[in-house]
């Protein structure tokens, strides 16, 4: 990168309810470095975003009072530092554009917030997203696809359909919040010796997953253990697997993409492999930018 790539336009935040993430971009959109903190909202105290976002950029960066600030997440929340309205689907880049928050900051640069996203089910109630709907519009631009379907998996993954440019519907999976609460706080997870990783005893999960009885099938994870059908040391694996493969399991035999850090999806990636759903996997941080950089030129144009 040359001298000239490396001078800094503006900033990027993502800030969640328990990380914080600032890249720095040149005007052609290019990351020129990037802080990575465990200062999520919940670390935030008495409401102080402007004072602990000043102190995570004075000694990183000489030039941060001039650079224009543009965040996404749950700093957008009613938990966060504005509570900036949702758009609802079917929504598309011109649609969050106009519907951002925009401040200035104490030490005088602008700061803009882009909003969430919420869609109304059947049944009258509501799902709703924050940081993702970046991840997914970026996803659209790398692939150049009008049309997709795209999971992102985390401690609440979300499934988004993209139809003529524009998110037409999603829903959310506790997921990852599930396993961490049974791992940890039921008699499925306690007294386990040390887990292993263990390929079979997950995509036994991930098959055994494929049921509408969820709270019953659970109660495999202890059973398989007391009959010596699953070892003890891989009990985790086979409990990660059938959350996995229930989530997925209502999916049609379309070709997903799989947003995220390649760990987690990885795992997901091994888990359509199973349930025969041809799955490709895309950085997160890549979408995540891209999302980013393509909403900020619409914002300039405006």
């Amino acid at each position: 990168m040359t001298l000239e790539n490396k001078k800094i336009s503006y900033l990027i935040i993502d800030w969640g309810t328990t990380n914080f993430r600032a890249f720095a971009m040149n005007a052609q959109n290019q990351q020129v470095d990037k802080k990575e903190l465990g200062m999520g909202l919940l670390q935030v105290e008495d409401g102080k975003f402007a004072q602990s976002l000043e102190e995570v950029l004075a000694p990183w960066l000489d030039t941060y009072q001039a650079l224009p600030i543009f965040m996404a997440g749950m700093v957008g929340s009613q938990a966060g530092w504005v509570n900036v309205d949702y758009v609802s689907t079917p929504t598309d880049e011109a649609s969050l554009s106009a519907n951002v928050h925009s401040f200035n900051l104490p030490w005088g640069a602008k700061a803009t917030i882009i909003p969430g996203v919420s869609h109304e089910l059947e049944t009258g109630a509501y799902d709703v997203m924050r940081g993702e709907e970046v991840q997914l519009f970026g996803l659209a631009k790398i692939t150049g696809k009008s049309a997709l379907n795209a999971i992102l998996p985390g401690t609440h993954s979300k499934h988004a359909r993209f139809e003529n440019n524009k998110m037409t519907e999603f829903s959310s999976f506790m997921t990852g919040e599930l396993f961490s609460v049974i791992s940890q706080h039921t008699i499925l997870g306690k007294g386990l010796p040390e887990q292993v990783d263990s390929q079979p005893a997950f995509l036994r999960g991930v098959s055994e997953g494929k049921t509408d009885k969820l709270t019953s099938t659970l109660f495999a994870a202890r059973t398989h253990r007391l009959f010596n059908n699953i070892k003890d040391t891989e009990i985790l694996d086979y409990l990660s697997g059938l959350l996995i493969g229930n989530e997925l399991k209502s999916l049609a035999n379309d070709h997903v993409y799989l947003v995220g850090g390649k760990g987690l999806c990885d795992r997901y990636q091994l888990a359509c492999t199973e349930l025969a759903i041809e799955s490709t996997y895309m950085n997160g941080d890549e979408c995540f930018l891209a999302g980013m950089a393509d909403l900020i030129t619409v914002l300039n144009k405006g």
